[in-house]
């Protein structure tokens, strides 16, 4: 049996979110608990018994391809460690596990994102796309990212156009 409490505590351990948004993860995992994969579905890390992160992401409404995280939480004593990118490693190998193309799409803050790691989402192949300075306040920027990842093989040149 699943106990959301222990992915709201590790949450409320970042310090990154306000009470608002511990509200609103309790009701997201609260809904993936009663129905995974409607919409939400769940990646975590444990180091043994102890959650050290996991992702909360969805199929973005009315698109093919593009799936957005709603939350990546990072334990504080594993920040700025492999946590952080292995959940993003484990949510490319589930999207394309039954796709050839997926874009993962993360709205998030500079608090948030550097409870996970400094710089995370940009030194993991993210792309900046969107960016407000001050937005929640003076010191906490709005940030959006998107990667797109594919489990085609490159293809060669010489497999393109063989020697004769």
């Amino acid at each position: 049996m699943i106990n959301i409490r222990e992915y709201e505590l590790l949450s409320l351990e970042t310090g990154a979110y306000r009470d608002i948004e511990l509200d609103i993860l309790k009701e997201t995992l609260a809904a993936w608990k009663e129905s995974p994969g409607a919409p939400f579905e769940l990646i975590e890390l444990r180091d043994g018994t102890v959650l050290a992160g996991f992702c909360l992401y969805y199929k973005a409404p009315n698109t093919e391809y593009t799936f957005d995280v709603h939350t990546i939480v990072v334990g504080r004593d594993y920040r700025n460690k492999a946590v952080g990118p292995r959940l993003i490693e484990l949510l490319e190998e589930r999207l394309l596990a039954c796709r050839l193309y997926a874009v993962i799409r993360v709205e998030t803050s500079k608090v948030k994102e550097s409870a996970i790691g400094d710089s995370f989402f940009q030194s993991d192949g993210f792309q900046t796309i969107g960016h407000i300075p001050s937005f929640y306040d003076a010191e906490n920027d709005y940030y959006i990212y998107v990667k797109a990842v594919s489990g085609a093989k490159p293809r060669h040149p010489e497999e393109e156009h063989p020697q004769q």
